[in-house]
């Protein structure tokens, strides 16, 4: 009698489980499908006038040069990316060259034919930077000659520099007054590294 008590009993449960499983509920699905990161751009350019930017670029060339005589360089630098700037860094690589033969006058008192002289008489006479109507004066680098700043990060910018805007940057460099026969017929090359961060 117990076994089959039992055995009712079980099929009891048996019949009770089909049953609520038979029972239908309302059920949906909802799907999220293509989910992704990505990044955008970031890039700065450099221009002459402003017009157009290129990742490089001659933006100055200066030649017969008198002791004396300044000339200004003048340059922007453009976000052409997708994110703000926050800061923007110059080095200048500068490399002199004598150009040919030194000149008789040159001879007589260069004690070095096969090297330039040059970027040790070009003084800058200050660096400015413009940006949204401000101007800003580096005066730290002022007085310095090229030669002193060659491999010297310059910091031009700092602040937010929004998605398509550009600062300008102008840099006065006289060849100075004393300037002697020793830089005759040399050429000082300046390259400028810039460098943007985020």
């Amino acid at each position: 009698m117990k076994r089959i008590m039992s055995v009712t009993l079980a099929t009891l449960l048996i019949f009770l489980v089909g049953l609520r499983l038979g029972v239908s509920y309302f059920s949906d699905v909802a799907k999220s499908t293509g989910n992704e990161f990505s990044t955008g751009e970031f890039d700065i350019g450099i221009s002459r006038d402003s017009e157009r930017y290129y990742d490089a670029y001659k933006v100055f060339e200066f030649g017969n040069l008198l002791p004396g005589e300044e000339k200004t360089i003048r340059f922007y630098i453009k976000n052409r990316g997708d994110y703000p700037v926050s800061r923007i860094s110059m080095i200048l690589n500068v490399t002199d060259r004598e150009d040919g033969r030194p000149s008789k006058a040159e001879a007589l008192v260069d004690s070095t034919p096969d090297v330039g002289e040059l970027s040790k008489y070009l003084i800058v006479k200050d660096i400015r930077v413009s940006f949204n109507g401000t101007v800003v004066n580096l005066d730290r680098y002022a007085g310095k000659s090229l030669q002193d700043l060659n491999g010297t990060p310059i910091r031009l910018f700092e602040g937010k520099l929004a998605e398509g805007k550009a600062i300008e940057v102008t840099i006065r460099v006289e060849l100075a007054p004393d300037a002697g026969n020793d830089c005759q017929t040399d050429t000082a090359e300046v390259a400028m590294l810039i460098t943007a961060f985020q």
